[in-house]
């Protein structure tokens, strides 16, 4: 297990374009520097269970936070740099700070688990929350019935639809056609007698 300890700063951030980005945990402890890449999400999921756990169980909770720490410039191989496959959350009530576990696959299948720990104090802990909620909400749009991505377009396939679209209106009734439409249906109902 690689064991960061209390780091001296976190963040979060994503990578590419809208549609085709990828995330990362950031954070720093001392001249080490860790990256955990995860989901979009995994992200904000962690995002959310931070803010929970703080509002179930610190001491200070209410309290506005003090000034994090900027992460600052972050190097481009950091000491740690895995793909997250499980994330795992608890809370130091004496030194009231988050500890986050994360598992690599490998770690997984040798069973060392977990392969990465790092604790995060209660101010940086919301910083990275709020850090968390730009990240996520600077991507493409969810839809509000299936929370899948929506496209440049704003049209996706959405099984929240049933199938039905406000998009697409529905041709305008000609009553003409209609009237015309009736009376081959009557036609059709009351065949003509044979000429005898």
């Amino acid at each position: 297990m690689i064991d960061f300890g209390m780091v001296d700063a976190v963040d979060a951030e994503a990578i590419g374009e809208p549609g085709h980005r990828t995330f990362r945990l950031r954070a720093r402890a001392g001249a080490q520097y860790l990256a955990l890449w995860m989901e979009k999400q995994q992200l904000a999921a962690l995002g959310r269970a931070i803010s929970q756990l703080l509002a179930e169980r610190s001491r200070q909770r209410g309290r506005p936070p003090t000034r994090a720490a900027p992460l600052g410039e972050f190097v481009e191989h950091p000491d740690v740099d895995l793909q997250v496959v499980r994330l795992g959350l608890d809370f130091d009530a004496d030194h009231d700070c988050i500890v986050l576990l994360a598992d690599d696959a490998r770690g997984l299948e040798r069973g060392e688990s977990p392969t990465v720990r790092l604790e995060c104090a209660r101010t940086g802990a919301l910083t990275l929350v709020r850090t968390i909620e730009e990240v996520v909400a600077a991507g493409r749009p969810l839809c509000p019935l299936c929370g899948q991505p929506l496209e440049g377009s704003g049209q996706h396939f959405c099984p929240g639809s049933n199938g039905h679209s406000k998009e697409l209106p529905l041709p305008a009734r000609d009553e003409a056609n209609e009237a015309t439409d009736d009376d081959d249906a009557e036609d059709d109902e009351a065949p003509d007698e044979p000429a005898r």
